[in-house]
């Protein structure tokens, strides 16, 4: 896992959730805007997921799967999430959409946790 990509993520996912909490206590709902932001993060993630397949192979432990799991589902979170911001016109469409935020924070802190602990140990 490349660290400085990790922390770009990271970055990326709490500067996206915090500027979308912002929207939501506006009442804006999801525009264009907002699917740039999720856009950069959803390039960060992808982005990680091809480094992890370039050097996961390489390494002795026995976490793969669960690693490729969590950083799948982290891509798809926010995808999912924009879906369904973008359905419901409620101000809290983008609210679901700032959640998802700090779930793929949440996800990406547990990837880094099984690539130190499970893949890269050593």
């Amino acid at each position: 896992m490349i660290e400085w990509l990790y922390l770009a993520a990271q970055a990326a996912a709490l500067a996206t959730a915090a500027w979308f909490f912002v929207d939501t206590a506006r009442s804006q709902r999801v525009g264009r805007r907002h699917l740039a932001g999720v856009a950069v993060l959803e390039a960060f993630l992808l982005a990680q997921l091809v480094a992890g397949i370039a050097i996961v192979p390489g390494e002795s432990g026995s976490g793969a799967g669960l690693f490729f799991s969590y950083l799948v589902t982290a891509l798809l979170v926010p995808v999912a999430a924009c879906f369904w911001g973008s359905i419901d016109r409620s101000r809290w469409g983008i609210g679901t959409v700032a959640a998802s935020g700090l779930i793929v924070a949440a996800l990406l802190l547990r990837i880094h946790q099984i690539w130190e602990y499970q893949i890269h140990v050593g």
